[in-house]
């Protein structure tokens, strides 16, 4: 072993991180025009054993630019070993939104956030506010509680920056979905 590895394993390593997102990097996803053939793309470079779609995704209180919004977008979500891949379109009969403005620009799609889940979800969100603004957009996407918040890191790493708190039944659903067993939705 190298001496460089020997002093991160030794003193980086063995410490507690004191940045909240340290220890959740869950996700990547892409935002795209079209989720059926992004995904079967995605399926054929990175091998992810299938996508759970939901269509016309259930979300809640939904704001973007602090301001409410009805937001409608498909969400397919799949893994590559214990890294959650997300593929987001949004839907037409939904108000402007994140995704909305980024095809705007990107009319092909790519690489839009980075997804860290955290296990403290307020304090999380005033470090990143702290960092980089408020929150660009936010939204809760279960009856349990799960919720996302959007920080526009772009300046620093390219792309935005998400937090995600998951209740129980996300949180199984996406142990399942790992697993290689999508769950069922009616």
């Amino acid at each position: 072993m190298n001496e460089t590895v020997q002093k991160l394993t030794a003193f980086d390593l063995a410490r507690p991180a004191s940045n909240q997102l340290a220890h959740g990097f869950l996700q990547w996803c892409v935002v795209a025009p079209d989720l059926e053939s992004r995904c079967a793309e995605l399926e054929r470079v990175y091998g992810p054993a299938g996508f759970w779609i939901l269509e016309n995704a259930p979300v809640f209180e939904a704001t973007y630019g602090g301001e409410p919004i009805d937001l409608h977008v498909n969400i397919a979500l799949g893994y590559i070993g214990d890294i959650n891949i997300e593929v987001i379109q949004p839907r037409p009969e939904g108000d402007p939104d994140l995704y909305t403005e980024f095809l705007d620009g990107h009319p092909e799609g790519g690489l839009h956030h980075l997804g860290f889940q955290v296990h403290d979800f307020e304090a999380a969100a005033a470090d990143l506010a702290a960092r980089f603004g408020p929150a660009v957009q936010a939204a809760k996407f279960s009856p349990g509680g799960s919720r996302y918040t959007y920080f526009d890191s772009r300046p620093v790493i390219g792309v935005y920056t998400e937090i995600l708190w998951l209740d129980a039944e996300m949180t199984a659903a996406m142990a399942d979905l790992r697993a290689g067993n999508p769950p069922v939705t009616s």
